[in-house]
């Protein structure tokens, strides 16, 4: 009898799993954060060795740089929707926080505008720069909602270390310490947990 409520519960299980998928993000999703965080996280690394003056580099690097980390993460992109095509879309619970970090996307884009437009309509770059903390703190609201629905004190710790990163940056505005503090949180809250979810996703296969 017990083998047969065993069995039974298994069963369960099992179907549950067919019908529901799985909560965790998917190997793609881990992939594009570690591309984004690698790729965005060097660039301005490498802009803060430029205007920190700690090494000389030259303007054209910086322009290269700028354009190798947009353009290698848009064929990153894809390719993993490519390569991301055929894998299930999983639970309600899975598209609820992945939905919140692809809103996040879209505001992202929203606010390219409303911040890219007046920077060139007032020539005034500082303004561009106002756009980077307003994105750090929507990633940390994004992670917010995946740290409530999954219930994961990880996600709740890189969410916290968005919403700081953004206030760090609020303090080091116009200064070098403004691209090391971009960078390091691109590596740190973005590459790094994007491998982690990577590594999750692959081992559960």
């Amino acid at each position: 009898m017990t083998d047969e409520l065993a069995n039974a519960r298994a069963d369960l299980a099992f179907l549950r799993t067919l019908a529901e998928g799985d909560p965790r993000p998917s190997a793609g999703t881990g992939l594009l954060l570690m591309a984004a965080g690698s790729l965005y996280g060097l660039e301005t690394l490498i802009h803060w060795l430029g205007v920190s003056e700690f090494i000389p580099v030259p303007g054209w690097v910086h322009m290269a740089a700028a354009i190798g980390a947009t353009g290698g993460f848009l064929l990153f992109l894809v390719f993993v929707l490519w390569w991301d095509r055929n894998q299930p879309t999983g639970t309600a619970m899975r598209k609820a926080y992945e939905t919140a970090f692809q809103a996040v996307g879209l505001a992202n884009l929203a606010m390219v505008f409303v911040f890219g437009f007046n920077a060139l309509k007032t020539n005034d770059f500082m303004l561009w720069l106002y756009y980077v903390p307003v994105v750090f703190a929507m990633q940390g609201a994004a992670w917010f909602v995946a740290a409530r629905v999954q219930k994961r004190i990880w996600f709740g710790a890189v969410a916290l270390g968005w919403f700081l990163s953004a206030a760090a940056l609020g303090l080091t505005m116009g200064q070098p310490a403004f691209n090391l503090v971009t960078s390091v949180s691109l590596l740190g809250l973005m590459a790094l947990p994007g491998f982690v979810l990577w590594r999750q996703a692959r081992a559960a296969d």
